[in-house]
């Protein structure tokens, strides 16, 4: 994260997040309202500033659905995130085992 994102879309975000009360934003969308205050913001600065919010706890329980980001207003919305990121994560971590494989049977070398 760039001085930029921690310093400016932080914050603007964070007060993007905390005035929806609940309701779903998505990336493009936030990006699209930052980029209206006459600052410069893409769908993966945004994603990337989310990122740091939830990591740093800046404000708890960030959720997400397909529908956008949001504040989780109970367990269920959060836990669901939860469940959907640790999918996520298991899959990702399957294609990384096919791929070293895959390295190793075509270029006999391993990670």
């Amino acid at each position: 994260m760039n001085d930029y994102e921690r310093d400016v879309l932080v914050p603007l975000v964070c007060d993007m997040l905390t005035q929806a009360g609940g309701l779903p934003l998505s990336s493009m969308r936030i990006a699209e309202s930052i980029r209206r205050t006459g600052h410069a913001a893409s769908t993966r600065q945004v994603r990337r500033v989310i990122n740091h919010i939830r990591v740093h706890g800046i404000i708890p329980c960030v959720a997400s659905s397909p529908k956008g980001f949001f504040v989780a207003s109970n367990e269920s919305e959060i836990s669901e995130c939860i469940g959907t990121l640790e999918s996520l994560a298991d899959a990702i971590q399957e294609v990384i085992e096919a791929l070293r494989g895959q390295m190793y049977n075509k270029f006999g070398f391993r990670l």
